[in-house]
């Protein structure tokens, strides 16, 4: 007796073998997959207390958005008019005073249904947009933020870590309306990190990892060096006191050098995000050390430098996708990061031979979850693995008609063609309706503390809409 079986489908293994298989089934028993195969082989063996017809339907394992960042769900768009500089003063102001435990709240859990509804049953987010605004101050916010996702019920993993120095750092609370300021020290923002690892680390499928701000220029100051050795330290020892994960966002060229070579911090539970325009000496350490890299293809990074991913995947590094969602102006579809990241580097190589379907799709799956050290876990559909599962609805203009599925899937597929979620073999979503969740209710949150946070910042104005939005080769 198996409790679903999924019968039908094009299955999609990402299993060593990489098999696919036409007229496939799956069978789940609590939250282990028990059995992959045909369709006739599993109705042989099975019965089954709730039958999926997955006929037309794609059945992969669930996608993996390796970097992104909470709090960025009620900001998208916010500032579009202005430069990066206006707009990422404007998530610092917000970030560190006018949001409180609700908004973390209400961002986590619209941020959550938005990758459940894309197919994406794990992600990585930092509490936090950039180096300098992680809400570390106190544990309520990132409390907040994991009572959010759990009550959407994906998996999680939330990057914490400090602020860039100078400390300490200002921070604001509201009390009945009122907004108070205070200081925050390295020393407190450390306690913050560590409480929230200790108490809540693992609890309702939301993991912890730590974080650094990544230094890109040497600095010439051996008490500066110091400082950030020791910090670097303190971080990178609470991974091995509690077995967590180390992430950082926003390295490009020589950066990850300096990181080795001067505070440590490379490693094969590291994952460096962005990683652009890359120095020899800088690959060289990747691959010497096991350090992943997250490459977000979507990002203004991937505008403004190069990530080589090619030349990185040829030297043995692994190399996954980020969506570095959802602000400003990207989501966290990742069948839309995989195509974006084809065309990409076919474009910079002048090679359409580059970035194959298959590769694209291990890396949103089995290598993401090796990244994470979860890929006896997640990220293939194989007996023993956790069900966390999705199907895509093959039936549609644009993906008929039926062959070559890999292509299909990365070249025309996109995160709205997902009909069914489970994770740990529950069903959180069933023609794209979710049975425990009140979608509506969810996104009035958002909006109700969007507008909450809108007026405790005093940011409205980067709502307006330029007049060179329309006619223009630029804004």
């Amino acid at each position: 007796m198996a409790d679903i079986l999924l019968r039908g489908g094009t299955v999609v293994t990402m299993d060593p073998a990489r098999r696919v298989i036409e007229d496939g089934a799956v069978a789940i028993k609590g939250e282990r997959i028990i059995a992959v195969g045909t369709r006739a082989e599993l109705d042989a063996r099975f019965d089954a207390k709730t039958l999926i017809d997955t006929s037309n339907h794609a059945i992969l394992p669930g996608l993996i958005d390796a970097h992104a960042h909470a709090g960025h769900g009620l900001v998208k768009t916010l500032g579009m008019s202005a430069d990066a500089g206006a707009w990422g003063e404007a998530c610092r102001q917000i970030y560190t005073g006018a949001s409180d435990a609700g908004f973390w709240h209400a961002e986590a859990r619209l941020a959550a249904l938005e990758r459940l509804s894309f197919g994406v049953t794990t992600g990585l987010s930092l509490l936090g947009g950039g180096d300098s605004i992680h809400r570390v101050d106190r544990p309520e916010h990132g409390i907040a933020h994991a009572r959010g996702v759990a009550e959407i019920g994906i998996r999680a993993i939330v990057a914490l870590g400090p602020t860039r120095p100078p400390h300490p750092r200002t921070y604001s609370t509201w009390e009945s309306g009122t907004k108070q300021d205070y200081e925050v020290s390295f020393e407190q923002q450390f306690e913050t990190i560590e409480t929230l690892i200790r108490e809540h680390h693992g609890k309702h499928r939301v993991a912890f990892a730590t974080l650094m701000p990544v230094y890109r220029e040497a600095t010439h100051d051996p008490a500066a060096v110091r400082e950030i050795d020791r910090q670097g330290r303190l971080i990178r020892g609470l991974c091995a006191k509690y077995g967590v994960l180390f992430h950082q966002d926003g390295h490009r060229s020589g950066s990850i050098e300096m990181a080795h070579d001067m505070f440590g911090l490379l490693g094969p539970d590291a994952s460096l995000s962005h990683s652009t325009d890359l120095t020899a000496r800088d690959i060289d350490l990747l691959a010497e050390t096991g350090t992943t890299i997250v490459h977000n293809p979507s990002a203004i990074a991937s505008v403004r430098g190069y990530c080589p991913v090619p030349e990185l995947l040829d030297r043995g590094v692994n190399v996954v996708i980020g969506s570095d969602g959802t602000a400003p102006d990207r989501s966290t579809d990742m069948f839309r990061h995989m195509f974006q990241c084809m065309r990409l580097h076919q474009r910079e190589h002048r090679d359409e031979r580059l970035m194959p379907p298959g590769k694209l799709l291990e890396m949103v799956t089995i290598d993401a979850a090796r990244a994470f050290a979860m890929d006896t876990e997640i990220g293939s559909l194989e007996v023993g693995k956790r069900a966390d599962i999705i199907t895509l609805d093959l039936r549609k203009p644009h993906l008929a008609p039926r062959n070559m599925p890999i292509w299909r899937l990365v070249c025309f597929a996109n995160g709205q063609d997902v009909d069914t979620v489970l994770v740990d073999g529950k069903i959180l979503m069933q023609g794209r309706r979710f049975p425990d969740i009140d979608a509506d209710a969810v996104i009035d949150e958002a909006q109700a503390e969007t507008e909450r946070m809108l007026d405790r910042a005093g940011l409205r104005d980067l709502l307006d809409e330029p007049a060179s939005l329309w006619g223009k080769s630029r804004h």
